[in-house]
Parts: structure tokens; sequence; C-alpha cells
């Protein structure tokens, strides 16, 4: 068939109009972070945070208001001049769903566009779920966050255990489930339900979720450590998280550990299973404290946070834990090099959030 004869519509876009589509996408996408950011900006704070020229940044807020994703609303009168208008995010623009799960529950969570929580969902994973028993787990607590909303699902993020390719969406390999192994997990549910789907592990999930909505908002240097089925570190430097070469940072579950009650001299993992199970007895706390102590100073040293958050299970022993691991942490070290030791807020479904904080950091607005 000749050219003219096709449909011009379905015809190849040419390369350089899709480059200058995904630069548009990313502009908006930067746009609506630093709203998320500070939702007191006006149109010129904007422009002069993003150094583009205030006529060019109203033609991107204008779209993205007439699409539902922005609002504008008067801010606090002056006494002199028009007062500015603040932009803000539209509650109604869409959803974000949130996955989290480890080796013996999932935890999934929908927010609005503007990061409100929407509906939870829990279930549990049997030691004896196959792998894909536990992705038709997945796609179930999607499904039943999806509900029938007219509302639009925009983009899926998933706190995936163990180590992963996140430039791939491949969940590579945890030690707690058998058989989970390169599997493409974001490629299976991106086909399932028709959008984006981003991965990162778990740990690095909470930590994204203390950033944004916790313990870590306005830190631009912090740990967030997490026990469950597993242990590890979510890392953030500079206001970014940290995955490492490899993605691979923040896995300590073999670190070598002092002799404890808790930990027996041989790795943390035994702290892993007492804690998670939350069967830590009275006299083992305060070994489970001194082997948690030796683990957050070496993470200390290495990466000098201004605070490190605790995650999961650990934060249901109080603040009395809290305390001997601070004392701890000071007896090994001089104490005005000791970071502040803090309890996360957000509850069982911090991870969830996280995932969910991930697919609104990552998704763009489609552009045609």
């Amino acid at each position: 068939m000749s050219l003219q004869g096709k449909n011009k519509t379905t015809a190849p876009l040419p390369l350089r109009l899709k480059i200058k589509q995904d630069v548009i996408a990313g502009i908006e996408a930067e746009l609506l972070r630093c709203v998320r950011g500070d939702q007191t900006m006006s149109r010129v704070e904007l422009a002069r945070r993003l150094t583009l020229a205030p006529s060019t940044v109203s033609i991107y807020v204008d779209r993205l208001i007439a699409e539902g994703f922005l609002l504008e609303k008067e801010k606090v009168e002056r006494d002199y001049g028009r007062p500015p208008k603040a932009l803000g995010l539209n509650p109604g623009g869409g959803r974000f769903i949130g996955i989290d799960f480890e080796a013996r529950n999932l935890m999934a969570t929908a927010i609005d566009f503007s990061q409100q929580p929407l509906k939870h969902y829990r279930d549990k994973i049997l030691a004896s779920d196959s792998v894909d028993q536990i992705l038709g787990k997945i796609e179930r607590s999607i499904s039943q966050l999806m509900g029938e909303t007219k509302q639009k699902t925009l983009a899926i993020g998933v706190g995936v255990p163990g180590s992963i390719d996140n430039e791939r969406g491949i969940a590579l390999h945890y030690r707690h489930i058998t058989g989970w192994k390169n599997i493409p997990l974001a490629e299976k549910l991106s086909k399932r339900f028709g959008v984006p789907v981003f991965l990162e592990n778990n740990i690095r999930s909470m930590a994204l979720a203390e950033l944004w909505f916790g313990q870590g908002r306005g830190e631009q240097n912090f740990i967030c450590v997490g026990v469950r089925s597993g242990i590890g570190a979510g890392i953030v430097l500079d206001g970014h998280l940290y995955r490492g070469a490899n993605n691979l940072a923040g896995e300590i579950a073999d670190w070598p550990c002092p002799e404890s009650p808790a930990s027996s001299g041989q790795s943390i993992t035994r702290l892993e299973e007492a804690v998670s199970l939350r069967a830590l007895k009275k006299g083992d706390i305060a070994g489970a404290a001194n082997v948690l102590a030796t683990v957050l100073l070496q993470l200390n040293l290495a990466f000098n946070p201004a605070k490190i958050i605790l995650a999961g299970a650990m934060t249901t022993f109080g603040e009395d834990f809290l305390n001997l691991i601070q004392e701890n942490l000071k007896s090994l070290a001089d104490s005005s090099e000791v970071p502040k030791v803090v309890n996360s807020q957000l509850g069982d479904f911090n991870g969830a959030i996280g995932a969910a904080a991930l697919a609104v950091h990552h998704w763009k607005p489609a552009r045609k």
C-alpha cells in the first residue's frame, strides 16, 4: 500500500516530534514535583525555580489545569497590588497505587493526586504460596484498589523484597520466597493493568515514604532501617535515594554482629527472625538493642546521616527500646557524632505509601 493510502494517524511519529513530546512531558513532571514540594508557589515563583520564562511556565500550567492535574487559588492578601495565585494539586487528577510485600505480608494502598490516602488493602503470604500465587495476590490487591471508581489510575509502584533491577523492572532474587528469581514484574503488571509500573526494593520504598511523608521530610541525609522477614537500610544522601553500583546498597542482613542473646554471635539474620515475629523475650531486648546499635554505628561511620529512622516491627517495642539503642550508640562512639534515632510514625503501610510515592515521582503526563 502506498503512503497516501495509509491512515496518517497510524503512521509513526517523526523522531524529532517524539523527542519534543518527551521533553515537554519531562518539564511538566518536574513542574508537578515542584508544586508537590511547595503548594504556596505562584507561577512566577515556579518559573524562577525552573529557570524558565514565566510565559513558558504559564503555557504548561494552563494545560495542566485544563487536564485536571493542577488547581490555582489566591494567596493571602497583601497590602499592595493584586495578590498572586498559589498553585496546588487537584485531588481528582488521578490515583496512584503502591504495593509492598515480603515473605509473610502484602500491603497495598491507593493515594489521590494530592497524595492523600484513599484506601488500604492487606493480604497474607503463606509459606506454601508459589510464585504464581503471590503474583495473583499482587494483581488482586491492585484490582481491589482500582475498584469501580471513575478516577483513573495513573501509575503503580511496587516495593519488592530482595535484589531488583529497577531499570528493567525485574525482581532478581529473594531468599525467603522459593523460586523468586528473575521475574519481569513491571512488564507483567503493566500489561495486566495498562499503566506504567515502577519497582524499588521494599526497604528503600520505606525510605521514600519517610522522605516525602514522614520523619525524613525536610532532611537531606538520613537512613531508614527496616526489619521484617529481612533487614535492610534505605539510604538518602543529599535528598536522593542511594542505590549503589549494582542496586545492592543497604543490604545489611549478613553483616557480622557481636554475640548477644538475640544473635548468638553469628549475624543479624537471627535478629531478623526474632523481631519480625515480635518474638523477643524481655531478656533479649538489651541484646537486640546492642546488635542494632552496632549496625547503626557502622552505617553512621559510612554515611554520616543526620537521622536514622527505624521502621517495621522494631517500632512495636516502643520508646524504651529506642532509648536503649541510643544509649548503646553513645557508649560505642563520641556522643557528639551519634545521629538521632527515631521510630517511623507511618505504621504498617509505610512501604506501600513509599511505593505509591515512587509511582508519583516517576510518572509523567502523556503527551501526543
